[in-house]
């Protein structure tokens, strides 16, 4: 086998290990399929994305498969290619779904180097007895003009953890459940009849002082940008090019030795 070498290994039924291996280094994105609760952050934190006449034109390296455009039965796949195994889906996923391993240990370097924060997060027990975490604060709202029942029923039953429900034509949200993912809103789509405003204003608590890297975090999840401006440009975007350097260098240094 020549080095480095990019697979995904199916571990079991349920997990999947997205793996680059080197000489003397490797990292795996794992991911556990019966965690997966389709809320969208991963896809829309992932730093790899280029822009043409400052237009984002999204490439990420991990979502859906009709998103990725690959066909598979999972819920969400990764592209080795264009992975670069920063850890920062993992760092937000609200399921525990991703996990990074970087030479057997679980570790992530962005965190550790202090690119991204860490930061408060509100747990909560599904009924189905797998934790969630809510990372983000902000507020939903949920406009219903549906007459059939059931299309209101079936839409209610879209969200990641169960936080809504039909009262009568009206659709309640319990916000001691919700996690504010992008779950609804993608389903609204395919309903002519209801519309979803989500608001992400803010992460919880964060310790430290981030890198620009958070800043493009902040615009891609909240749509809004933090302390350090221009995160967008005519060639590249900047939270790519930011964690692209910070692993480049270790790959760097990984190859020569």
């Amino acid at each position: 086998m020549s080095l480095p070498s990019k697979k995904a290994i199916q571990v079991d039924e349920n997990t999947v290990d997205y793996e680059f291996k080197m000489l003397n280094h490797v990292m795996q994105l794992r991911y556990h399929e019966e965690k997966c609760i389709e809320c969208g952050f991963c896809h829309r934190v992932c730093p790899v994305t280029v822009s043409i006449y400052d237009e984002p034109l999204k490439k990420t390296a991990i979502g859906t498969p009709k998103e990725m455009k690959i066909e598979s039965d999972k819920k969400i796949v990764v592209d080795t290619e264009k992975c670069v195994w920063c850890g920062c889906c993992t760092w937000i996923c609200p399921g525990y779904t991703l996990e990074l391993f970087i030479n057997g240990e679980k570790k992530l370097n962005v965190v550790e180097n202090g690119s991204l924060p860490e930061f408060e997060e509100e747990v909560r027990t599904l009924e189905n007895g797998q934790k969630v975490r809510k990372v983000v604060e902000g507020s939903i709202t949920i406009t219903c003009n549906e007459k059939d029942i059931k299309r209101i029923d079936a839409f209610c039953d879209e969200c990641s953890v169960s936080a809504m429900e039909r009262k009568s034509k009206a659709i309640e949200v319990d916000r001691d459940k919700c996690i504010l993912c992008f779950k609804c809103t993608e389903a609204a789509k395919n309903y002519d009849n209801i519309s979803v405003e989500v608001h992400r204003d803010r992460f919880k608590s964060i310790k430290g002082e981030p890198s620009s890297v958070w800043n493009g975090i902040m615009l891609r999840v909240l749509g809004k940008e933090g302390k350090v401006k221009g995160i967008m440009s005519r060639s590249q975007n900047k939270l790519a090019d930011a964690v692209m350097r910070l692993m480049g260098k270790e790959f760097e240094e990984e190859e020569e030795a």
